[in-house]
Order: C-alpha cells, then structure tokens, then sequence
C-alpha cells in the first residue's frame, strides 16, 4: 500500500533521515494514515458548530461564559454530531415507535429510538415501557465515535497548532488509531469513545393512529411498532428532557440531517440551548454517580441501566473495559514504537470524548503519572558513606529511558496531561485563548 504523500513527512517513517533503524512498525503506520477529510458533511456541521460557539462564547461577558464552559460545549458537540451520523446511516421506513401521546399536550408521535424505551414518557412521565432500539452494532458504534473525535480534535488543532497534523489510520484493527506529529514530535493516539446521549427522532402525527384487532377498527396500542415514509414525512431530533425540537426535513432532502442542523446552529441562540441541554444531562449523569438518582432524565443516556441501556455502555472511558484496554494500548506504544526511536520523540496518547467521572478514582487516579522503563537501560554502581560504610547497590536510569504510561489523556470534558507540548496543542485553554483573541 503506498503511502498518502500528505504524511511523507511523518517524523520515524520511512522518509525521515534521523530514523533509527527500526523501519517496519512506523512504514506499517505511516502507509495506514489517510487525512481527516475537510469536505464531509460531518466536518462542516463541527466548523458550523465552532463558528457559532465563537460568536456566543466571546461575545459574552466574562461572568456569563461560566454557563458555556469549553469542555461541556465539546461534549455537547460530539454526541450531536454522533446522533447526525446515526440519523443519516440507520434512519428507515420500519423501527419506529408510536406514542399516543395521550397524557402530554403534545399529541401522537412516532419515534426513531436508539434506548429500549419511549424517550417522551420515560423521561417526562416516569414509565418506561419496553420498545424497539435501532442502536448499531458495537463496531459501527466504534467506527462512528473514533472517527467522530479526530474530526473534533482535527478542527481544535487547526486553531491552536495550523501547521500540527493529523490523521487516522484506515485499519481499524491496527495498533494506531490516529497520530499527531511536528518534525520534532509524533503523537500515537488510541480512542475510546462513547456518547453520553444519542437524540432520538421524531415524526410527528396530526391525530391518533388505528388499526385492525378481532376485525374491528381500534385506537393502536401504545408503544407498538409502526412504519413511516421517510423520504416524505417531516423528521426532527428530539431533545425530551427540554421539549426541544431541531427540523430536519424529509430523509430524502439533500445533505440530510447535516444541512438542517447547520442552518439550526448558525445561530448562536440556538446553539445555547443545544449546550445548555447536553450540560443538563450531564450534571444529572455526575449527580446519579453519588447515588442511584431516582431522576428520569436519566432515561435518556446511554448505559443508565434499569432495562433501558446496558451499564457496560457508559460515554466516553468511563468503562472499565476501555480503560484497560486503553491502558494496555498506551504501553504497547511505549515498548513498541518510543524505545524505537532514539530521538525520543514520540508520545502515547489515550484520546475519548469523556473523562471517566466514575471510574477515574478507582482505575486511573493512581496511573496517570506512572513512570516505566527496563532493566536493560539501568547502569549499576555502588556508593558508601561515613554513615553507611558498607557499599549500596543502585541502579541509575538516564532520563532519557524514562517513560510515561500516558503522556496524554485527552478527553473533551476533561483531560490529563503530562507532556507540555500536547497540552499547548489540544487544550481547550489554548483554543479559548486563540479564538477570543
């Protein structure tokens, strides 16, 4: 496979006069690497959504921005773009719900869920009756968050870094998942990401439906399974828990939902309700971590549990699963690729859309600054003193044959960082300070 000539430049790949020697992994990396692209609908609604957060963000006084906080502003920004791609690839005649409707002033509707259960009255009515869930299989879910977060991080880069780049790796079963590099720095990133709410969809229906039982005509049972035209009928994303409703016009409308959504978020008004929504829930995910919170908004995100969502689908690396992967990712970048490079110039990175708020004490606090190395670098020597005149055996390391576990642990709510150049590129301080300029 040749090599996409936007990355013969990667610093270890086959092009670069300083490498080492070890060739194999880094030409097997760098001939994987395809750019993120500038030109998919996906890109265009994240740089709607940042044009449109710029003009709220700055334009406020200092002491309003607190309610628009960068991190959470992230994390709004990768689940809406995560529901846009389910809507575009999984929307379909079949696997709607229909709800009645009929205890809200609202009226009968039908609906595209992702959850196992009504999202209107499991959020709004505390009942969660069982439906269909059109949520993708675990590798579709994968590829949609992985690919999702080097587009977020790409666009956060172009602002505080313009000559850094980025890419990711077309296999999705290869060691790297993306890579950030300079001349003097190359980034081995592993994701592990997971939305906190997917919005489900929403047709909404001028009177109740019908059908036929026992041959006779009747009101159709709740919460039963429907079908709708698509390509004809009027869509919206449905935020439940604010009775908020974004138009996306008819599947069959070009650039759908992308060109809906940006038209929607243009307008800075209208993106502080989608941020503000998106915090809400979040504020109600770290409330419920301190106790099983009886609130039904939390019927809405992913990995709540009680039957609606498996626990194991937590956002972001709040699962301990992908923490040990992840983990186990971060140090095979280390004895694989780092101790490679005599240059020591690579760093690991473990990249996600959300800080594991529930797991963070329990599987990370303690490892996040691990230092490692191997016996094979240490140099050994004796010392004695007027105290201790029997000589000591020590093992000296140079710093150099140190290495971090993580040198970053990049996340759009939070993040960790033990490298300062990954921090002056991906942070979000540094992309508020660029932007408001």
């Amino acid at each position: 496979m040749a090599i996409n000539p936007y990355f013969a430049d990667m610093p270890c790949g086959i092009n670069d006069p300083y490498e080492s020697g070890e060739v194999s992994k880094f030409a097997e990396l760098q001939r994987g690497l395809v750019p993120i692209s500038n030109s998919s609908p996906s890109i265009a609604l994240i740089q709607a959504f940042l044009d449109s957060y710029r003009l709220l963000y700055c334009g406020l006084p200092e002491i309003q921005r607190i309610d628009y906080p960068p991190n959470l502003t992230m994390g709004a920004l990768f689940d809406l773009v995560v529901s846009a791609k389910y809507a575009e690839r999984l929307i379909a005649d079949a696997g709607w719900t229909y709800c009645e409707g009929s205890e809200t002033s609202d009226g009968s509707s039908l609906y595209f869920c992702y959850l196992q259960t009504c999202p209107r009255c499991s959020v709004n009515r505390s009942v969660k009756p069982k439906v269909v869930s059109n949520k993708p299989g675990s590798d579709t879910i994968g590829e949609i968050c992985g690919d999702t977060t080097c587009e977020i991080l790409s666009e956060i880069i172009k602002v505080t870094s313009p000559g850094i780049k980025i890419g990711k790796n077309r296999d999705r079963q290869a060691d790297v998942d993306f890579v950030i590099y300079q001349p003097n720095m190359l980034a081995l990133g592993e994701t592990k990401s997971s939305p906190l709410v997917i919005y489900p969809l929403e047709v909404k229906l001028n009177h109740p439906l019908t059908e036929i039982r026992e041959g006779q005509r009747t009101l159709k049972r709740d919460h039963t399974q429907a079908t709708v035209d698509v390509a004809e009928a009027d869509i919206f994303m449905y935020i439940p828990h604010r009775n908020l409703r974004i138009s996306l016009g008819k599947a069959s409308s070009q650039q759908f939902p992308y060109h809906a959504l940006i038209q929607h978020i243009q307008s800075p008004q209208n993106l502080a309700e989608i941020i503000l929504a998106w915090k809400e829930l979040y504020r109600v995910y770290e409330a419920n971590l301190l106790r099983d919170l009886a609130d039904p908004r939390k019927w809405i995100t992913c990995g709540c549990g009680g039957g609606v969502d498996d626990s194991k689908n937590k956002p972001g690396i709040d699962r301990t699963d992908d923490i040990k992967k992840g983990t186990y990712q971060s140090l095979k970048f280390g004895t694989y690729y780092k101790e490679r490079d005599s240059r020591r110039i690579i760093r690991s990175v473990l990249a996600s859309n959300f800080f594991p708020l529930r797991t963070f004490n329990r599987y990370l606090s303690e490892m996040v600054d691990v230092i490692w190395t191997k016996e094979k670098y240490s140099r050994t020597f004796y010392l004695k003193t007027q105290r201790n005149p029997t000589p000591r055996k020590y093992s000296l390391f140079a710093q150099s044959d140190l290495f971090y576990l993580y040198d970053a642990i990049i996340c759009f709510t939070e993040s960790v960082y033990m490298d300062e150049r990954l921090k002056e590129v991906t942070s979000l301080d540094t992309y508020i300070n660029r932007i408001c300029q």
